[in-house]
């Protein structure tokens, strides 16, 4: 009985530990695409005649994607590593 409850807990610390490799990584992705964006718009200023530059909320809701896509490929290649373990 007790063994069991040990590999409960042995299990369950990996998952944990892929969900915050997960989620850290989607915070970088975050930042990576707005660095992108915000870089693309900087330049976009300083070639074209008109020198505003604007940031919309948009602009901060588009990086979502790299979120998404970076946790979800952390998250699947920290699954897949503790699978073949």
């Amino acid at each position: 009985m007790k063994t069991e409850s040990m590999n409960t807990e042995t299990e369950r610390v990996p998952v944990i530990l892929n969900i915050k490799k997960s989620i850290l990584a989607g915070i970088g992705g975050y930042f990576l695409f707005l660095i992108i964006l915000l870089a693309t718009k900087s330049i976009a200023v300083v070639i074209q005649t008109s020198g505003k530059l604007q940031f919309e909320l948009t602009d901060f809701i588009l990086p979502v994607i790299g979120f998404i896509l970076l946790s979800l490929i952390k998250f699947l290649e920290n699954f897949r590593d503790s699978e073949i373990v």
